[in-house]
């Protein structure tokens, strides 16, 4: 790559050639480096690379990204990747040559190739039999592969793999339905990211493939943190005022202090959406953590600094099926607990409650769990909201033992002003079964039917009339509070 520095660039661009970015990891490069000489970034070439790759591809010019860890993984089917990339033919011969020094070495061969020349071709690395080496990696060294880090990342997300694509390209969810069923946007794969470091309290926009959080993190340790998800209707956030004060009130309630005011917090969501050009069809994840930690220890009283706020707004809109054809539920073994044991009115990041529900319904078969309180009365789903409909009027559990959704909320406000009779009372799967309809509720999901629940069919097994209505109430709700907002 520092060659190439003495290339002009129409040599560079010249439609003739083909070109191949190879590169390993920075702890591997490092490594070998410093039993030579020190090590800086530039002698990595990381940063020549990425500058390399973003000529060639701004110039629409052919280019195959491969990581040397996967190429000695899987030396023919990377290579014959490589080739389909680059439109050349695979040949056999690319896995062999002769032993020995080859006359374009160059410069640094004495010191590394050692190891090549006495070879005749790869072996693939599950092959081979080698003890383990130690790799020390001196304390000045470290800095530079901290440094150099960013840049493999990012030729990491580009790279092509033994399938003849870019890593994660075009990867389809397993479901087929459910109530967060969505098509993938490819879009999504180049999102800025919010992020305010709780550090510095600064807020900076971050690619999406390089977005990050330390190890130390207080979210990623100990599920210490809250969020919400809200969707960008027409440019504005839907019902956002209500996600982030709900928001705010959990953190209170974990003596979570956020450094920051509602109203600047909603700036931020926007400065987000704004930075990506979007409009509609957008859902945000908001997810706050209480923040970095020195060492791992669960007592928030050690946390350092203030809590880390991260915005991950995606092109993201809930596919149509479910919402006509319905969703199945099965009743789960995972109760909802009391309020002493914890509050499931705190929308935390601390789910495994709603987690272990979710793999009981995903070796069943279908798309949610139904969740009882400790008293075996209905509660709620493990990701939704749960409603049913007897004799036109609609019955929803208390918020006694599950999160008081805001979509949940506004279901019951538009059957209030709308002259459709709702309660909301405790009852059985006995009532369920016997239900005219059944639906459910969220902030992605909207309203979608439930046809079958524990293998019995709900009403005509189809999307009821009640149900088909309040969807179309809340579409109206959803255009008249997008219009009021400024």
């Amino acid at each position: 790559a520092k060659q190439a520095d003495g290339l002009t660039r129409e040599a560079l661009l010249d439609p003739a050639f083909r070109h191949i970015i190879l590169f390993r990891r920075p702890m591997d490069v490092v490594a070998s480096w410093t039993q030579v000489a020190r090590a800086t970034l530039e002698e990595t070439s990381f940063p020549q690379l990425v500058s390399l790759h973003a000529l060639l591809t701004e110039a629409g010019r052919r280019v195959v990204v491969l990581d040397a860890e996967e190429l000695l993984g899987d030396p023919e089917g990377v290579l014959r990747a490589a080739c389909e990339g680059l439109g050349l033919p695979f040949l056999a011969s690319m896995l062999r040559w002769p032993a020995g020094p080859k006359a374009y070495d160059g410069l640094w061969a004495k010191h590394w190739y050692a190891g090549t020349h006495a070879a005749t071709g790869f072996v693939p690395r599950r092959q081979q039999q080698q003890p383990r080496k130690r790799k020390f990696v001196p304390q000045e060294a470290r800095e530079v592969i901290s440094h150099a880090l960013p840049f493999y990342e990012l030729l990491l997300s580009r790279r092509s793999t033994a399938a003849g694509r870019p890593a994660g390209a075009g990867a389809k969810a397993k479901k087929e339905g459910g109530t967060h069923v969505y098509e993938q946007d490819a879009r999504n794969e180049d999102v800025l990211v919010g992020v305010r470091d709780g550090m510095t309290l600064k807020f900076n926009l971050v690619w999406r493939p390089v977005a990050k959080v330390s190890i130390l993190d207080s979210n990623f340790m100990l599920g210490d943190g809250v969020w919400e998800g809200i969707r960008l209707h027409r440019s504005v956030l839907a019902f956002g005022k209500e996600h982030i004060r709900r928001l705010f009130d959990n953190a209170k309630a974990l003596d979570m202090r956020l450094d920051i005011t509602q109203d600047e917090l909603m700036d931020l969501v926007y400065e987000t959406c704004d930075a990506n050009g979007m409009d509609s069809g957008i859902h945000i994840r908001l997810m706050v953590s209480r923040g970095l930690k020195p060492t791992p220890y669960q007592n928030p009283a050690t946390t350092l600094g203030s809590p880390g706020i991260y915005i991950l707004p995606e092109h993201k809109e809930a596919s149509m099926g479910p919402k006509v054809n319905g969703i199945r539920l099965h009743t789960c073994h995972v109760r909802r607990s009391a309020p002493d044991m914890q509050d499931q009115q705190l929308n935390t990041h601390s789910k495994l409650n709603c987690i272990a529900a979710c793999i009981q319904a995903n070796k069943v078969g279908v798309e949610e769990s139904l969740m009882l309180d400790p008293h075996g009365f209905v509660a709620t789903c493990n990701s939704v909201n749960f409603f049913i409909v007897r004799d036109g009027v609609v019955v929803t559990p208390t918020t006694k033992y599950q999160l008081p959704g805001i979509t949940r909320a506004n279901v019951i406000r538009i059957c209030q002003e709308n002259g459709v009779e709702v309660r909301e009372t405790d009852f059985t799967l006995t009532s369920v079964y016997s239900a005219d309809e059944a639906f459910v509720t969220g902030t992605f999901a909207g309203q979608i039917p439930v046809t079958e629940v524990d293998g019995r069919t709900i009403g005509s097994g189809r999307r009821g009339p009640v149900t088909e209505r309040l969807q179309g109430l809340y579409a109206l709700l959803m255009e008249a509070e997008v219009s009021r907002s400024p």
